[in-house]
């Protein structure tokens, strides 16, 4: 005697597959941020850190020219009283435009690299080349240059207390410094940039 198939029920709801929620706990982390499985480690960041201090500063040499030209278009000279007075020929002043607009264009630079572009693609020049990006914990996408901006500032927090918040990755499960800690920020490894 063989069974029979049962009939499915009738008032039964179709079945749809479950999708993990995306803040699975009363404290707002997310299930599953998409490349963050690997957190960026302490010598990755160190390195991408060195390297946009690194590749600016050529910048920084045209005001060591600029100062060059000051040096020499400037002369000094005794007043009556023995007093020093400096004087600044053509030569001078054109080498005091000069050393501002070499720090000008140094600042420029790092605004550009550690604002924009890595608000906007998650990497710096130094990030790039080392391998490693900044994102939001929650979205895993780049942050944009307002929130890289304000995680800028936020950095003024690491250097409290004998510099420390710089060296929290080395022992944070995210590897995170305090800045990203208040912006909800991770660095992650990544060759190349997600499409939103």
């Amino acid at each position: 005697m063989t069974d029979a198939p049962t009939p499915p029920e009738q008032n039964q709801p179709p079945s749809y597959p479950s999708v993990p929620p995306a803040y699975p706990n009363q404290y707002g982390e997310p299930a599953h941020v998409e490349g963050a499985d690997e957190f960026a480690n302490w010598g990755q960041r160190v390195g991408a850190y060195l390297l946009d201090a690194v590749v600016p500063l050529p910048l920084l040499l045209i005001s060591g020219v600029g100062v060059a030209l000051l040096v020499a278009g400037s002369r000094s000279t005794f007043d009556a009283q023995g007093n020093a007075v400096q004087h600044i020929n053509g030569l001078g002043v054109v080498g005091v435009v000069v050393i501002i607009l070499g720090y000008l264009a140094y600042v420029a630079f790092a605004i550009w690299n550690i604002v924009f572009r890595q608000g906007r693609t998650g990497w710096s020049i130094g990030k790039k080349i080392v391998g490693i990006r900044l994102v939001g914990t929650h979205t895993g996408q780049p942050v944009g240059p307002g929130r890289a901006f304000v995680r800028q500032l936020a950095h003024f927090f690491d250097g409290l207390l004998c510099y420390v918040g710089y060296l929290w990755p080395l022992w944070d499960a995210k590897r995170q410094t305090f800045a990203d800690k208040l912006l909800t920020t991770v660095v992650v490894p990544a060759s190349e940039p997600r499409k939103p």
